[in-house]
């Protein structure tokens, strides 16, 4: 992962006009790409051992980011991001920054977020890229697990 310090730059916009109860898919950007007025942004995808829902801008260099979350990787770490302990949990900012540096590598640069608040929690993100980073995103699509995978007590 980049250092933080590559982020320092990042402008990151107030967010008193960004409320996820008035975000719909023509406000307060227009989302072209995997956007549901109920859900908001629909495509699953996973970066490292983070997943999340992304949906995006018409040239694909805006992207909304919501349900960020940590799943533990089923493929013995092969793609993990390191070994943190349950103590050490991730911030949604860490993942916004894991996954910024992952596009970076890509010649990709995460210019703007902005964050999307409600219920007095983040509910996810608008990120500005230096060009269309949705396409890259795309090709991380996974299933979502909880629909096919068996709960960790074994019933439905």
């Amino acid at each position: 992962m980049l250092p933080c310090a590559t982020f320092a730059s990042l402008r990151v916009s107030g967010a008193a006009d960004w409320r996820s109860h008035r975000l719909t898919c023509q406000y307060p950007i227009q989302l072209a790409y995997d956007c549901s007025v109920w859900q908001g942004a629909t495509r699953p995808i996973a970066v490292g051992r983070y997943r999340m829902h992304v949906a995006a801008d018409r040239d694909g260099k805006t992207v909304l980011v919501m349900r960020l979350r940590v799943r533990p990787s089923h493929n013995g770490g092969e793609f993990a991001a390191g070994a943190d302990s349950a103590s050490n949990m991730p911030t949604s900012r860490d993942v916004v920054e894991y996954l910024g540096s992952t596009l970076a590598r890509q010649g990709i640069r995460l210019e703007r977020m902005r964050e999307v608040l409600g219920n007095g929690r983040i509910d996810g993100f608008f990120l500005d890229f230096s060009s269309n980073a949705y396409d890259y995103l795309r090709g991380l699509t996974v299933l979502e697990s909880e629909y096919w995978m068996p709960s960790p007590t074994g019933t439905h």
